[in-house]
């Protein structure tokens, strides 16, 4: 088994047993990640510091309801972050808020050793511009636009197998560019 994977499995137990201190681990390997994407969808930096604190308050709250077999932790914690950032855009607050410039940057503000700010970007943009265009448009309306599979297939006027095995496809691609293992 890869040094990763083991890495990955003792957090895992960790966490499910309660231990606090796999929580700073956690945010230390997926916060970045996790922003990145969250920022892609809310588009506005201070409700995604928000949604990414949410959700590291939801990995712990609900971690008893992981389950390996079904996923990758990263993979459960990013469904989270996704789903309660699509969730504050359907929220009737959202709608009075002014959402940023779609081109605006992805990323975390920290303060250098010198006091200047620094950026740490996610450029998952890039990533899924690797990707088929007509994965690029099924991870689209997925993740950023919130969109469910038959919203998709309905819309679009494909067979929801269709949209499935295309998802399927281009989360496999971006976790190979990702290298998160399956």
């Amino acid at each position: 088994m890869p040094e990763q994977d083991i890495l990955t499995t003792q957090r895992v137990e960790r966490l499910i047993a309660g231990d606090r201190s796999v929580m700073a681990e956690l945010y230390d390997a997926y916060s970045a990640a996790l922003f990145g994407v969250v920022m892609r969808i809310v588009k506005v930096q201070a409700v995604a510091e928000d949604i990414l604190q949410e959700t590291f308050m939801r990995v712990w709250t609900k971690r008893a309801s992981y389950a390996d077999a079904k996923g990758t932790l990263f993979t459960w914690m990013l469904n989270i972050a996704r789903n309660m950032a699509i969730d504050h855009l359907r929220s009737a607050a959202v709608r009075t808020t002014e959402i940023q410039d779609e081109a605006s940057t992805v990323g975390m503000e920290e303060v250098g050793s010198d006091g200047s700010l620094m950026m740490e970007t996610v450029d998952l943009a890039s990533f899924v511009e690797r990707l088929p265009n007509e994965q690029q448009e099924i991870i689209d309306l997925v993740f950023f636009k919130g969109f469910t599979h038959q919203e998709i297939a309905d819309e679009r006027g494909i067979p929801l197998g269709t949209v499935k095995s295309r998802l399927r496809l281009a989360m496999n691609s971006l976790r190979t560019i990702y290298g998160v293992s399956l």
